[in-house]
Order: C-alpha cells, then structure tokens, then sequence
C-alpha cells in the first residue's frame, strides 16, 4: 500500500531548458540535426531518435547549436506522480531523440512491453496485461553514452498499482545511483483531433528503441468498454505500456492493442485515464495478499420471487 502524501502542483515559468540538439550541415546544404553523443578525431556521432549516424568531420561545413528563441519560457506543472508542460511542436526526428530516454523495456514472466518514466525518481507507466498476474518486473534503461546507447536493466521492479479496467499499471524502480532518470510530459489528450500526427517509441519484438508514426483516425473509438485513440501509427507486440506522443512531445496516449494480419489499425489508451489513474493510484494499489489483485466482482441481485 501507499503511504499518505500529498499530492502537491506547481505552476511556474521556467527558463527553457538548454537545447542539446546541433545543426549539422553537410555538402550540398543538407542538415541533419540532434544531440552529438560522441566526437572523435576523424567524426562526430549523431543522435537521430530512431539511430545513431556517424559523420566524417572531413563532410561536415559547419556547426551549431539549436538557439531557443529569444524569451522563450516553458510553463511547467508538477503533481506527485507526473508532469506537464507547455511545449513547442517539433519534427518526429526531433522528438523521439529528446523523449528516447524516458521510454523503456519492461519484462516479466507475463510477457514483454514497454513503458515510461514519469518521475524522476523512477515511477513508470505501462499495460496492465504486461505484467498482469506479477508482483516484480526488470526494466531496461536507455542511457545515452559515448559510444551510443548504454542498457542498464534494473530487476525486483515493485508493481505498484494496476486498473485492470484501463489496461493500466504502475511500477517504481530504484535507479541505479549513477544515472538520472529522465521523465516524459503528459499531455491533452482531450486537444487531439481527427488527422494529428502522432508518434511512438518501443520495443517491438523486443527491437529496442523503435520509432513508428502515423495519424489519429479517430478520437473516441470504444471497445473493451473503454474510449480509445484509433491510430496508424503501426503498434506490435512489445509496443504495448508505451507512450503515444504528439508533436510537442508530450505523451497523449498508452499504445496497447492492434489487428494482427491488419495495417493501420491500432488503439491507444487517451492520456486523460492514465492522469486519473496516477492522481488516484491509492485506490488502485496492488494488494498482494488477494489472488484477484484487487479485482472482485459482486454477483448481480436475484430476480424477485412472484
């Protein structure tokens, strides 16, 4: 069970965060832009969210940084389990390189997913059928490293809460004492329209660190008795407990279904569940003592005697 607490917001104007993105040009004027995750004496290694491409400093024309604009502010809200912000849209490029590392691996005996991160202190989000039946999950970090990518996975995951009727768990992990997790941004899902682009971040298969879009095909598509975002964006097994971000990187959904044998034909979990579920995660604690979990149904009223 949980531990009373609070649950405190704030709302601030913060200075915007120091780009870590570069410009790179190339001959002919071509650009790539991202964050350099190593440089060499012979070539510089750039992030691109869905890869790591590795430059010749003999191809390259120039450098810079990516300026915020002058002013710039990001209006930012805390609650105890999430966060929020206001931020400005950026290509999928862009995003999935900046939100990468808040999205992880998530296995159990149940299966394997993704999820994530939506504290600093190591709370993550995923499907409920992901760890359905468990008390413990691993969970894999993406950490950005020298040479590209470091996996660090971190085991005896408490399962901390689960709403089987939103397909929705929470986890907290103990990160490791060396690194510092980053968080994502939940978003309005309730702002989103027919025709969005969206955007996930997975582990497909157990491919690591895949990128997919598509659009919202529709915004209130029921089943299982619950709303659901219809998305194109392409959604396999693995991809389930991971987020669904929109162009300002903030997570809008939970991808957690599609039609095997079907293209473009994909569900995700609206933001504004997983909101109420955090706000509310007492009532949803995992009681570990209850073979249920927490789940018991009433048997319906008998029909009147005549």
């Amino acid at each position: 069970m949980f531990a009373a607490a609070a649950v405190l917001t704030l709302l601030c104007q913060d200075p915007a965060p120091q780009d870590p993105r570069e410009v790179v040009t190339l001959s002919g004027e071509r650009q790539l832009i991202g964050p350099v995750v190593k440089e060499t004496g012979e070539a510089l290694f750039l992030d691109l969210g869905h890869d790591i491409v590795r430059i010749p400093l003999a191809s390259i024309l120039r450098r810079e940084k990516v300026a915020a604009r002058p002013g710039q502010t990001t209006r930012t809200s805390h609650e105890l389990l999430f966060a929020r912000a206001e931020l400005p849209e950026r290509s999928v490029a862009e995003g999935a390189a900046q939100n990468g590392p808040a999205v992880v691996k998530i296995e159990s005996p149940s299966g394997q997913g993704s999820g994530f991160v939506t504290t600093k202190d190591g709370h993550v989000v995923t499907n409920f059928h992901v760890v359905e039946g468990e008390v413990e999950a691993s969970v894999t970090l993406y950490l950005k490293g020298k040479a590209g990518f470091d996996l660090r996975t971190v085991r005896g995951v408490k399962v901390l809460a689960i709403a089987p009727e939103l397909d929705l768990a929470l986890l907290k992990m103990e990160p490791p004492k060396d690194v510092v997790l980053e968080h994502v941004w939940l978003g309005e899902s309730e702002a989103m329209k027919v025709g969005d682009t969206v955007y996930a971040i997975g582990t497909p298969i157990g491919l690591d660190r895949t990128v997919s879009s598509g659009i919202v095909s529709v915004t209130n598509r029921t089943f299982e008795g619950r709303q659901h975002f219809q998305i194109t964006t392409p959604i396999n097994p693995g991809n389930s407990g991971g987020p669904l971000f929109n162009l300002r990187g903030e997570v809008v959904g939970v991808n957690s279904a599609g039609y095997r044998g079907l293209q473009g034909l994909n569900f995700a979990i609206p933001a504004k569940y997983v909101i109420d579920f955090l706000r509310n995660h007492e009532a949803y604690a995992l009681d570990t003592t209850r073979s249920e979990n927490g789940r018991h149904y009433l048997p319906a009223p008998r029909k009147p005697k005549t």
